[in-house]
C-alpha cells in the first residue's frame, strides 16, 4: 500500500488505483456522450457530467465530487445492500418457501379432511336411506306373500263351488228326466243351497307410499347434507383457470327499483353475498335492506370535518365496516350489532374505504386538512399496515387531493375517484403509478370532470360517476389501464333520475346505482 489518491482521499494499491482509473475513464455524461466526464460526479443526480452540464439550469445548486469518491461511494452503497440480501432477505425468503411448503401441505391435509368429511356424511345418508329402502321393501314382499294366499284361498274356495255346481248339472241333466219325486226333492234343495254365490273379498287394502312434506330438490338436500363455504378469493381464483366470462349486454336494462326512505340523500352503496345491501347517505346513516328494500337495520355514524362519501364496505364474509370521525376510527359491526375497533387515527382523518376481493385486505383513503395532504394506505384484516401510497414512485409529486371513493381491480389496481383532482387515479399494488383518468375520450373538450362513486368488475372494467352540474349525469365504463370505453349510462337532465353519487356491483354483475334526489336505488343489468 504505498500509493495515496487525493480525490477519495483513502489508500488504494497500485491495482486498485489503476482499476479506479479505468472506471473513471469509462464513464461519460449521459446528456453529452460525446464529451468525457473527466472525474466529475453530480451527487443529487448521482449521474457523471461534463463542463457543459455543470453550468447548465438543470444542475443548479447540485454538488460535485469526484468520480472515484461516487464509485466508492455507490461501492459502499451496493456492499450494504448486499449484506442485506446475505444476512436477512434471502433467509427470510427461504423461511417463507418453508412456511409455503408448509402451508401447502397443511392445506392438501385440510382439502382431505373435507373430502373425508363429505364422503362420510354422504355414506351415512345412503345407508340409511338404503335401510329404509330395504325395511320398505321386505315389509312389501311379505305383504305381497300374505295378498298371494289370500287370493288363492279366495279361487280355491270358488273353484270348489263351481265343482259343486256343475255335478248337480250335470246329474239333473243326465237323470232329471227319470228322477222320482224324492230325487228330484233332492236335487232342488241342493239347487237352492248352492245358488247363492259364496261371500268372498273380492278387493283387498294395499299399502300406499306417503311422500315426506320436504321438497325433494338440491336445496333441500343440501341442507340435510351440509354446504361446501369457498371463499371469495378462491372463487375468484378458480375463474381464472375456469373462465366463463360474462360479455358486454348490447342493452342495458333496469332490473329492479328499491326506494329507501330512511335515508337522506344516497351517498355510497357496499353489496353483500347474501343479496342484502348496505346504503349509506350524506348523515352518516347506515341502512341495511333485503332485495325487496326492507329495512333491516340502520346505525348511525358522525362524520364532522368531511362529508360521508365511501365510508362503509363489506368483507368477505359480508361483516359491515365504516367510518367514523367522532373518533377518527374505522369499526367493525359485530353479530348481535356490537362494534367493534380495528383502527383509530391521530393526525390523519380517514373518508373512503374499500375491502379487497382478493385478500381481504382493507383500503383507506385519508387526508390530512392541517397539512394539507392525502393518501390511500392498506391494512390487513387485523388492521395491522401493510403499505402506504402517497406519492409518484419517481418523485415527491402527490397521487391525490381527495380520495373519495376508492375500489381495487382484479388485476390488483387500486382505482381512486378523486372529485377535487378532477381525476381517476391507479396504481399497482406495489405503489407504481398506473394512471390518471380525466376523461378524456368521455366528455365533451373543455368541460371538467366531477368523478365521484367507484367500483370495479369481474371483467375488470372500471365504473366511475360523473357529475358534472353542466352536462347529464353518467357513468364512464373504462378497461383496466384507465382507457374510456364507453358511456354505460346517461341520465338526461330533464329526468327525476338524474343525480347519481353511488355505485356498486353485486355477485350476479348487476350495477347499483344510488340516487341523490329521490333516495331511490336502482339495479341495472348490463353483462350477459
Amino acid at each position: 500500500m504505498n500509493n495515496y489518491d487525493r480525490p477519495i482521499n483513502f489508500f488504494l494499491c497500485r491495482l486498485c488505483v489503476s482499476d479506479d482509473r479505468l472506471l473513471t475513464q469509462k464513464m461519460k455524461c449521459k446528456v453529452h456522450p460525446d464529451q468525457d466526464s473527466g472525474v466529475l460526479c453530480c451527487q443529487q443526480c448521482e449521474a457523471p457530467v461534463c463542463m457543459k452540464c455543470i453550468s447548465t439550469e438543470r444542475h443548479h445548486g447540485h454538488s460535485f465530487v469526484a468520480a472515484s469518491e461516487m464509485v466508492v461511494s455507490m461501492r459502499d452503497k451496493c456492499h450494504e445492500e448486499i449484506a442485506k440480501i446475505k444476512d436477512t432477505i434471502i433467509p427470510n425468503c427461504r423461511l417463507v418457501v418453508q412456511e409455503l411448503g408448509k402451508n401447502q401441505d397443511t392445506s392438501k391435509h385440510l382439502l382431505s379432511q373435507v373430502r373425508t368429511t363429505m364422503t362420510s356424511k354422504i355414506r351415512k345418508m345412503k345407508d340409511i336411506l338404503d335401510d329404509i329402502l330395504s325395511n320398505n321393501m321386505k315389509e312389501l314382499t311379505d305383504i305381497e306373500h300374505v295378498l298371494m294366499h289370500e287370493y288363492q284361498d279366495e279361487v280355491h274356495k270358488m273353484n270348489e263351488h263351481l265343482a259343486r255346481l256343475q255335478e248337480v248339472l250335470d246329474e239333473f241333466e243326465k237323470k232329471g228326466q227319470h228322477m222320482e219325486s224324492g230325487d228330484l226333492m233332492s236335487i232342488y234343495n241342493r239347487i237352492q243351497k248352492l245358488k247363492e254365490i259364496p261371500s268372498l273379498k273380492l278387493h283387498h287394502d294395499h299399502p300406499t307410499f306417503q311422500e315426506g312434506s320436504g321438497q325433494m330438490d338440491a336445496e333441500t338436500l343440501e341442507a340435510l347434507f351440509g354446504k361446501l363455504t369457498v371463499p371469495k378469493y378462491l372463487k375468484n381464483s378458480m375463474q381464472k383457470i375456469h373462465p366463463n366470462k360474462p360479455k358486454l349486454a348490447m342493452r342495458i336494462q333496469k332490473v329492479k327499483a328499491i326506494h329507501v326512505p330512511d335515508i337522506d340523500r344516497c351517498r355510497h352503496i357496499s353489496c353483500m353475498k347474501s343479496n342484502k345491501t348496505w346504503v349509506g347517505d350524506e348523515l352518516g346513516n347506515l341502512v341495511e335492506i333485503d332485495p325487496k328494500g326492507n329495512e333491516l337495520h340502520k346505525i348511525k355514524t358522525h362524520h364532522f370535518r368531511q362529508q360521508p362519501t365511501g365510508f362503509h364496505a363489506v368483507t368477505l364474509e359480508d361483516e359491515l365496516l365504516f367510518i367514523d370521525q367522532y373518533d377518527d376510527s374505522i369499526s367493525k359491526l359485530l353479530s348481535g350489532r356490537k362494534k367493534k375497533t380495528l383502527i383509530k387515527f391521530k393526525e390523519w382523518t380517514p373518508i373512503s374505504i374499500h375491502v379487497s376481493h382478493s385478500s381481504d385486505d382493507l383500503l383507506v383513503g385519508m387526508v390530512d386538512d392541517t397539512q394539507q395532504k392525502a393518501k390511500v394506505v392498506r391494512y390487513d384484516a387485523s388492521g395491522k399496515e401493510l403499505k402506504t401510497y402517497e406519492f409518484h414512485e419517481d418523485s415527491k409529486k402527490r397521487l391525490y387531493n381527495r380520495p373519495h371513493y376508492l375500489s381495487e381491480n382484479i388485476n390488483g389496481d387500486i382505482v381512486v375517484s378523486d372529485w377535487e383532482k378532477q381525476v381517476v387515479v391507479a396504481v399497482g399494488m406495489t405503489g407504481n403509478h398506473r394512471f390518471d383518468y380525466d376523461a378524456e375520450g368521455g366528455h365533451p373538450p373543455g368541460t371538467i370532470f366531477e368523478p365521484s362513486g367507484i367500483c370495479t368488475d369481474i371483467l375488470g372494467n372500471i365504473l366511475v360517476c360523473d357529475n358534472n352540474d353542466h352536462l347529464d349525469d353518467s357513468v364512464h365504463m373504462l378497461d383496466k389501464d384507465g382507457r374510456f370505453l364507453c358511456l354505460l349510462l346517461r341520465l338526461p337532465s330533464s329526468s327525476l333520475e338524474r343525480r347519481i353519487r353511488a355505485l356498486g356491483v353485486d355477485d350476479s354483475c348487476n350495477l347499483w346505482i344510488g340516487d341523490v334526489d329521490t333516495n331511490e336505488i336502482r339495479v341495472y343489468k348490463y353483462l350477459e
